[in-house]
Protein backbone atom coordinates (compact mmCIF):
# COMPACT_ATOMS: atom_id res chain seq x y z
CA UNK A 1 0.00 0.00 0.00
CA UNK A 2 3.29 1.53 0.05
CA UNK A 3 6.46 2.63 2.54
CA UNK A 4 8.83 0.83 0.24
CA UNK A 5 7.95 -0.52 -1.97
CA UNK A 6 6.36 -1.94 0.97
CA UNK A 7 2.74 -0.91 0.97
CA UNK A 8 3.02 -2.96 4.66
CA UNK A 9 5.23 0.04 5.38
CA UNK A 10 2.12 2.41 6.01
CA UNK A 11 0.70 0.10 8.65
CA UNK A 12 4.23 0.40 10.49
CA UNK A 13 4.37 4.25 10.33
CA UNK A 14 1.78 4.44 12.47
CA UNK A 15 4.00 2.50 15.03
CA UNK A 16 6.83 4.60 14.41
CA UNK A 17 4.99 7.82 15.31
CA UNK A 18 3.34 6.19 18.60
CA UNK A 19 6.19 4.09 19.87
CA UNK A 20 8.68 5.75 21.24
CA UNK A 21 7.78 6.26 24.89
CA UNK A 22 5.82 3.05 25.58
CA UNK A 23 4.56 1.73 28.87
CA UNK A 24 1.49 -1.07 28.76
CA UNK A 25 1.79 -3.68 26.03
CA UNK A 26 -1.27 -3.76 23.29
CA UNK A 27 -1.36 -5.89 20.54
CA UNK A 28 -2.96 -4.46 16.54
CA UNK A 29 -5.38 -6.30 14.84
CA UNK A 30 -6.07 -5.55 11.32
CA UNK A 31 -9.54 -6.28 10.57
CA UNK A 32 -8.59 -7.47 6.97
CA UNK A 33 -6.58 -10.40 5.88
CA UNK A 34 -5.35 -8.21 3.11
CA UNK A 35 -4.58 -5.12 5.34
CA UNK A 36 -6.02 -2.13 2.84
CA UNK A 37 -8.96 -0.69 2.26
CA UNK A 38 -9.73 2.65 0.16
CA UNK A 39 -10.02 6.26 1.78
CA UNK A 40 -13.55 6.90 3.17
CA UNK A 41 -12.64 10.58 3.19
CA UNK A 42 -10.66 11.16 0.03
CA UNK A 43 -12.45 8.69 -2.72
CA UNK A 44 -10.76 11.29 -5.56
CA UNK A 45 -6.95 10.03 -4.58
CA UNK A 46 -5.72 7.00 -5.91
CA UNK A 47 -5.78 3.36 -4.56
CA UNK A 48 -3.42 0.48 -4.20
CA UNK A 49 -3.81 -0.18 -7.83
CA UNK A 50 -2.45 3.12 -8.81
CA UNK A 51 0.45 2.20 -6.64
CA UNK A 52 1.63 -1.48 -6.78
CA UNK A 53 1.31 -4.35 -8.00
CA UNK A 54 0.17 -7.08 -5.30
CA UNK A 55 -0.79 -10.06 -7.15
CA UNK A 56 2.16 -12.03 -6.40
CA UNK A 57 1.93 -11.18 -2.76
CA UNK A 58 0.48 -13.51 -0.08
CA UNK A 59 -1.19 -11.99 2.72
CA UNK A 60 -2.53 -14.72 5.00
CA UNK A 61 -4.26 -14.79 8.65
CA UNK A 62 -2.53 -17.15 10.93
CA UNK A 63 -2.19 -18.25 14.42
CA UNK A 64 -0.55 -15.06 16.04
CA UNK A 65 -0.43 -12.75 13.03
CA UNK A 66 -0.89 -12.43 9.45
CA UNK A 67 1.93 -14.84 7.20
CA UNK A 68 3.63 -12.51 4.61
CA UNK A 69 5.57 -13.92 1.18
CA UNK A 70 6.22 -12.92 -2.64
CA UNK A 71 6.59 -9.81 -3.83
CA UNK A 72 5.37 -6.71 -5.73
CA UNK A 73 5.50 -4.02 -8.29
CA UNK A 74 5.56 -0.12 -8.26
CA UNK A 75 3.58 0.54 -10.95
CA UNK A 76 3.20 4.21 -9.42
CA UNK A 77 3.22 6.91 -11.85
CA UNK A 78 5.57 9.52 -10.86
CA UNK A 79 9.39 10.05 -11.53
CA UNK A 80 12.39 8.51 -10.12
CA UNK A 81 13.96 11.19 -9.00
CA UNK A 82 10.63 12.88 -6.99
CA UNK A 83 11.28 12.61 -3.48
CA UNK A 84 8.00 10.69 -1.72
CA UNK A 85 6.62 12.48 1.69
CA UNK A 86 3.75 10.09 3.98
CA UNK A 87 1.35 11.71 6.35
CA UNK A 88 -0.24 9.22 8.44
CA UNK A 89 -3.14 10.37 10.70
CA UNK A 90 -4.82 8.45 13.16
CA UNK A 91 -8.70 7.94 14.29
CA UNK A 92 -10.64 6.40 16.60
CA UNK A 93 -14.35 4.64 16.08
CA UNK A 94 -16.96 6.11 18.52
CA UNK A 95 -20.51 4.94 17.85
CA UNK A 96 -21.52 5.50 14.80
CA UNK A 97 -18.26 7.77 13.19
CA UNK A 98 -14.78 8.04 13.02
CA UNK A 99 -13.31 10.56 15.24
CA UNK A 100 -9.86 11.96 14.75
CA UNK A 101 -7.33 11.46 17.64
CA UNK A 102 -4.43 13.77 18.33
CA UNK A 103 -1.42 11.25 16.45
CA UNK A 104 -0.64 12.41 13.24
CA UNK A 105 2.48 12.18 11.59
CA UNK A 106 5.16 13.12 8.65
CA UNK A 107 7.50 11.53 6.88
CA UNK A 108 9.45 13.88 4.44
CA UNK A 109 11.59 11.45 2.51
CA UNK A 110 10.42 8.30 2.83
CA UNK A 111 12.64 6.36 0.89
CA UNK A 112 15.63 7.68 2.93
CA UNK A 113 14.39 6.09 5.87
CA UNK A 114 12.66 2.49 4.86
CA UNK A 115 15.84 0.84 5.47
CA UNK A 116 17.08 2.47 8.24
CA UNK A 117 17.38 -0.32 11.11
CA UNK A 118 16.77 2.41 13.78
CA UNK A 119 13.47 3.13 13.17
CA UNK A 120 10.34 1.62 14.76
CA UNK A 121 9.34 -0.21 11.84
CA UNK A 122 11.91 -1.97 10.00
CA UNK A 123 11.97 -5.06 11.87
CA UNK A 124 8.06 -5.90 10.93
CA UNK A 125 8.80 -5.47 7.05
CA UNK A 126 12.07 -4.00 5.99
CA UNK A 127 14.34 -6.28 7.52
CA UNK A 128 12.52 -9.16 5.48
CA UNK A 129 13.14 -8.08 2.06
CA UNK A 130 15.68 -10.09 0.27
CA UNK A 131 16.69 -7.12 -2.81
CA UNK A 132 17.43 -4.59 -0.33
CA UNK A 133 19.88 -3.01 -2.59
CA UNK A 134 17.84 -2.99 -6.44
CA UNK A 135 14.92 -1.25 -3.56
CA UNK A 136 17.47 1.30 -1.97
CA UNK A 137 18.40 2.32 -5.21
CA UNK A 138 15.31 2.59 -6.92
CA UNK A 139 12.45 2.80 -4.15
CA UNK A 140 9.16 3.30 -5.10
CA UNK A 141 9.12 6.08 -7.38
CA UNK A 142 10.35 3.95 -10.29
CA UNK A 143 7.75 2.12 -11.86
CA UNK A 144 8.59 -1.52 -12.07
CA UNK A 145 10.95 -2.15 -9.17
CA UNK A 146 9.86 -5.26 -7.52
CA UNK A 147 10.17 -5.95 -3.56
CA UNK A 148 10.76 -9.44 -3.04
CA UNK A 149 10.10 -10.69 0.60
CA UNK A 150 11.08 -13.89 2.94
CA UNK A 151 8.86 -15.53 4.34
CA UNK A 152 7.46 -14.00 7.37
CA UNK A 153 4.97 -13.86 9.98
CA UNK A 154 3.87 -9.88 10.65
CA UNK A 155 2.26 -9.35 14.41
CA UNK A 156 2.17 -5.92 15.56
CA UNK A 157 2.99 -5.50 19.62
CA UNK A 158 3.18 -2.51 20.73
CA UNK A 159 3.53 -0.49 24.53
CA UNK A 160 2.40 3.36 24.74
CA UNK A 161 1.78 6.04 26.95
CA UNK A 162 -0.40 8.42 24.66
CA UNK A 163 -3.90 8.91 24.84
CA UNK A 164 -4.84 5.41 22.56
CA UNK A 165 -7.68 3.23 24.15
CA UNK A 166 -8.31 0.07 23.25
CA UNK A 167 -10.95 0.02 20.70
CA UNK A 168 -11.28 0.09 16.62
CA UNK A 169 -8.80 2.22 15.11
CA UNK A 170 -7.58 3.38 11.34
CA UNK A 171 -4.37 4.42 10.00
CA UNK A 172 -4.98 6.83 7.12
CA UNK A 173 -2.10 7.09 5.02
CA UNK A 174 -1.40 9.59 1.90
CA UNK A 175 1.43 9.01 -0.49
CA UNK A 176 2.45 12.36 -2.01
CA UNK A 177 5.29 12.62 -4.31
CA UNK A 178 7.12 15.84 -4.69
CA UNK A 179 9.07 16.93 -7.95
CA UNK A 180 12.56 18.83 -8.11
CA UNK A 181 11.03 22.54 -7.78
CA UNK A 182 9.53 21.04 -4.87
CA UNK A 183 5.74 21.14 -6.08
CA UNK A 184 3.90 18.18 -5.34
CA UNK A 185 2.39 15.81 -8.61
CA UNK A 186 -1.73 15.54 -8.70
CA UNK A 187 -0.94 11.71 -7.99
CA UNK A 188 -1.40 11.05 -4.34
CA UNK A 189 -1.97 7.84 -3.14
CA UNK A 190 -4.54 6.96 -0.04
CA UNK A 191 -5.37 3.43 2.03
CA UNK A 192 -6.53 3.12 5.31
CA UNK A 193 -5.72 0.11 7.46
CA UNK A 194 -8.59 -0.44 9.64
CA UNK A 195 -7.56 -2.51 13.16
CA UNK A 196 -8.80 -3.24 16.69
CA UNK A 197 -6.43 -2.47 19.73
CA UNK A 198 -6.77 -4.91 22.15
CA UNK A 199 -4.56 -5.64 25.47
CA UNK A 200 -2.00 -8.44 24.80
Amino acid sequence: MGCETSVLCTLLIFFQIIGRSFEMSHDFVPIRDDLFSNCEENPEMGYLDAFADLSNLSLKRGAGGINISGNATTIWDVDPSDVVEVDVSILKFEGDKWIPTIIKGNVKDFCKTFFDKNTIYYSYSPKHVVNKKEVKEKCITSPGTILVWKPYLLKISFSYAVPLNVGRHKAVIIYSAIDKAGVKRDRDICMEIVGDIVNA
